[in-house]
């Protein structure tokens, strides 16, 4: 059991999040929204662990998520609402409570922080991808918030997440989520962080400015790969007054393509026009995860499609009707969750607090009289404009000017603008996101600009920092 605090704040900077006692806090989560109803209390240790050693400091789950039925029942066989009737009343049986704190309180043993939401968005608005029904409107949503904070409120790891994958489509939804919002505040862990987890670009387009929400989420979600969530984070990291942002929800490993399906009534979806149902990757995650942490978020979300439903052999697949995943425990290995520790070890080690975004230190490449270059004139390619998402260089500085940071998806040149570091000497280290090994370090003496090509075909990460 941890003796240090797990309880969060926002931090001083505005922009992250700490520990209640000032220590650094990244938001790195994993998403395993029917935890609660789908994992025994031996499988969430097992999955506790794993996360925990890969270097997680959070989960995302629900309190209670029905994918396919109504009040689904956990594998104890205890049901969310003891009734038909305490389910339209929002009254929660008091076993499936117990042991959403029995896992709270295991998560803390493990470090781990839960981002719990209260509930799906389907429980308060039909445009929704789970079973529904519609049950909750302000004043139930409140009394229910009311009780799942006075009931988690000795679990100090907690923050909490309102929302739930659906979009605020009328001033009703925005007056339920405010008085869930009130309802998590009036009980007794009513200091814990808030936040509103959407369907699209963010809390910010409602919710920026009220009090209760302590910071922005956002998704990016699966419709394509590339989607810039960077420009999203980069955008609220300058708005005022600030808050903290978080892709809680961008592409996940093995999720099918929305571009190829065809949306179903349940917002679920059918084989499109493709004779294959393209997946996302473990380099799509790193895609997604560099570059809005470069941007200025104050972490991020991982996902896989099987962990995020808790996948079983022969289980019915959630949102494509048709399977071909691993079970979730076969998708712990995915590749994808190993590769997240080592950007978040280093912007702590750095100081995430003093991170900025920086783009204005990308040099565009500078067209010569080479014939290679005289055949490009006059087209936006991305090496000079920067703007392609595919092949977009992210840059982050330091705000004492000791260290920069620069991810490249694509082998390409990097001209970096180096004459604001305070010091005479760079040190120069070239790493490789998908194994986390350093492919070159290298001492050089200051310059103005600083020009690389990495090894790699695919994506690096370069590190230059005053050693003198």
């Amino acid at each position: 059991m941890p003796t240090t605090t797990l309880a969060t704040r926002v931090a001083k900077d505005r922009h992250r999040l700490c520990y209640a006692d000032g220590r650094p806090f990244f938001y790195l989560a994993d998403t395993a929204w029917t935890l609660f109803g789908d994992l025994s209390s031996e499988e969430t240790d097992d999955f506790f662990a794993d996360r925990a050693a890969k270097g997680f400091t959070a989960i995302q789950a629900c309190v209670f998520r029905d994918l396919f039925e109504p009040n689904s029942p956990n594998v104890a066989g205890d049901r969310p609402f003891a009734t038909d009737e305490d389910l339209h009343a929002v009254r929660m049986n008091p076993a499936w409570i117990d042991h959403v704190v029995q896992m709270t309180r295991k998560a803390a043993e493990y470090g781990l922080v839960m981002a719990l939401l209260p509930t799906w968005g389907d429980k308060w608005n039909a445009h929704s991808n789970s079973a529904g029904p519609v049950v909750m409107d302000a004043a139930k949503g409140r009394e229910y918030c009311r009780f799942l904070s006075d009931a988690l409120g000795d679990c100090e790891n907690v923050i909490w997440v309102l929302g739930g994958d659906s979009p605020i489509l009328e001033p009703s939804h925005a007056e339920t989520i405010r008085d869930m919002a009130a309802g998590l505040r009036d009980g007794a862990s009513g200091e814990r962080l808030i936040t509103f987890y959407p369907n699209g670009l963010g809390s910010s387009e409602i919710f920026h400015s009220e009090g209760w929400l302590d910071f922005n989420a956002l998704q990016t979600s699966h419709y394509k790969p590339n989607v810039p969530g960077y420009l999203y984070v980069e955008r609220l990291f300058n708005v005022s007054p600030p808050k903290p942002a978080i892709d809680m929800e961008p592409n996940y490993e093995a999720a099918r393509m929305f571009v190829f399906g065809t949306r179903t009534p349940h917002q679920t979806f059918e084989r499109g026009d493709s004779p294959y149902l393209p997946q996302f990757s473990a380099y799509d995650v790193r895609k997604a995860y560099y570059r809005t942490v470069l941007a200025g978020a104050a972490g991020f979300t991982y996902g896989h499609d099987s962990i995020r439903q808790i996948l079983r052999s022969g289980d019915r697949h959630h949102a494509w009707d048709e399977g071909g995943l691993p079970d979730w425990k076969t998708a712990l290995s995915a590749p994808g969750s190993s590769q997240l520790a080592l950007l978040k070890d280093l912007v702590t080690e750095l100081g995430h607090d003093r991170l900025v975004p920086a783009q204005h230190l990308f040099v565009p490449f500078r067209q010569t009289d080479a014939w290679p270059d005289r055949m490009a004139i006059g087209l936006d390619f991305a090496g000079q404009s920067n703007l392609d998402p595919a092949s977009h260089i992210r840059i982050a500085a330091d705000q004492l000017n000791r260290w920069l940071i620069a991810y490249t998806p694509v082998r390409n040149i990097l001209t970096l603008d180096t004459s604001q570091l305070a010091g005479a000497r760079l040190e120069v280290t070239i790493f490789d996101p998908e194994t986390g090994k350093t492919d070159r370090c290298f001492e050089i003496d200051r310059r103005d600009t600083l020009k690389l090509v990495p090894d790699r075909d695919l994506d690096s990460l370069i590190v230059i920092k005053v050693v003198g």
